[in-house]
């Protein structure tokens, strides 16, 4: 039997079409010899659906009309282990629940790659290729994440730290600190 890889991708990310042509780009490459591939969408905001023509990238040039040819789907764990779960079936269908035996989540920023989806994936018991939540988490926030290499003695370049709320509400203290220590130019 083989393994049932359900491949994520999408997600509520400003990089949603990245990681739209990166899944379908890796879909094609997994063997299909070895491996079963189902994939997951996640749409903008926060559906999954499962259908054949999300292998397809010319299919995405329509989404409304893509999503409406596929199915909506969600996850349950029960205690034989996770199965996609058809949300749409009626009385008489024969859909049934398909068991997931690894997750390749394929997406890109904020709301996803920042370990949502790891910690997701993880509460249902589903394996999955890539960072956990914490490593995930860091790896986002780059000025958190150059503390952990710095104190790792690591060399890392210094850096002025601020939040986007801080320059939103005070733009000329934020500019006058970078002027201050660093200079320009900068990157």
């Amino acid at each position: 039997m083989k393994t049932n890889i359900a491949v994520f991708f999408g997600c509520r990310s400003v990089e949603h079409e990245v990681s739209i042509i990166s899944a379908v780009q890796a879909m094609r490459a997994i063997n299909r010899e070895k491996y079963d591939v189902t994939p997951v969408y996640v749409s903008k905001d926060g559906i999954m659906y499962t259908g054949e023509k999300l292998f397809e990238i010319e299919h995405y040039r329509d989404l409304p009309k893509l999503l409406s040819d596929c199915e909506k789907i969600t996850f349950i764990k029960t205690e034989n282990g996770v199965f996609m779960h058809f949300l749409n079936k009626g009385m008489f269908s024969k859909k049934k629940d398909v068991e997931v035996n690894l997750a390749f989540p394929i997406v890109h920023g904020t709301n996803c790659e920042d370990g949502t989806l790891s910690g997701y994936l993880e509460f249902l018991g589903l394996p999955y290729i890539g960072c956990d939540i914490l490593s995930a988490g860091v790896g986002m926030d780059k000025a958190v994440f150059k503390d952990v290499l710095k104190s790792a003695g690591l060399p890392v370049l210094d850096c002025i730290k601020f939040r986007a709320r801080k320059y939103r509400n005070d733009k000329e203290t934020v500019i006058n600190e970078i002027k201050e220590k660093t200079g320009f130019p900068l990157i």
